[in-house]
C-alpha cells in the first residue's frame, strides 16, 4: 500500500471500509454496480496518494458479480458521474461514469476467497448483477498515505453532488418516521 501511495515513508490510514453483501438479483438488476470511479465518492487530493484493496470474501465470478475494469483508465482524469440511463432498477447514490467508451476493453476479475486486488482511484469499474441464488461477499478498504489525509483533505464538486443526494435520502427516510428519528431532522 506504501508503495502504490507514492509514498513508503509516511504512515497509512484506512480511510474508509466497505462490506459488500450483494444479494442474489431478483430480476430487478439493482445488484449490479455501474462502472464509476472511486475518486468522484472519494475528498482525497491528489489521486496518487491513495488507494483501494478489494478482497473477495467467497469465490467471485461473472455469475455472481466479479468486479469489471476498463484497463488503463487509471491514467486519466475523473470523469462526469451520474444516474446510469439504465431501464429498470438504479440503486440510490450509485453513480457512474457517463461519458467512456463503450467499445473499450473490459476486464472481468474473477477471484478465488481471499483474493485482492488493489487499484488506483482513477481506474474505471463497476460490478455486474449477481445472477446466482447466493450473496456475494467482498470487503473493500481505501488507504490514503498521512499527508495525503493531513493536507489535502477537501470538498470536490463530485463530493456536493454525492453529499446532496446522500442528505435527499436521508431526508426522505425521516420523513417516513415523521422527523422522530432523529433531533434537528428538519436541517437537511
Amino acid at each position: 500500500v506504501k508503495t502504490l501511495t507514492g509514498d513508503v515513508n509516511s504512515d497509512i490510514v484506512t480511510m474508509v471500509t466497505m462490506l459488500f453483501n450483494k444479494p442474489p438479483d431478483a430480476g430487478s438488476l439493482t445488484s449490479r454496480h455501474p462502472l464509476h470511479q472511486d475518486l468522484h465518492y472519494m475528498p482525497f487530493r491528489p489521486a496518487d496518494g491513495y488507494c483501494c484493496a478489494w478482497t473477495a470474501l467467497v469465490p467471485v465470478n461473472r455469475q455472481n458479480g466479479c468486479l469489471v475494469v476498463l484497463p488503463g483508465t487509471h491514467k486519466g482524469e475523473l470523469q462526469r458521474h451520474g444516474y446510469p440511463k439504465w431501464e429498470g432498477g438504479v440503486n440510490f447514490a450509485y453513480f457512474g461514469v457517463h461519458d467512456f467508451d463503450e467499445n473499450a476493453a473490459r476486464t472481468y476479475v474473477e477471484m478465488d476467497a481471499g483474493d485482492t486486488v488493489f487499484f488506483h482511484p482513477l481506474l474505471i469499474h463497476g460490478s455486474g448483477a449477481n445472477r446466482t441464488n447466493g450473496f456475494r461477499h467482498a470487503i473493500s478498504n481505501h488507504y490514503a498515505n498521512d499527508d495525503v489525509c493531513r493536507n489535502h483533505l477537501g470538498k470536490t464538486a463530485a463530493n456536493d453532488e454525492t453529499a446532496s443526494e446522500m442528505r435527499r435520502m436521508i431526508k426522505a427516510k425521516l420523513e417516513r418516521y415523521d422527523g422522530d428519528l432523529l433531533p434537528g431532522s428538519g436541517d437537511f
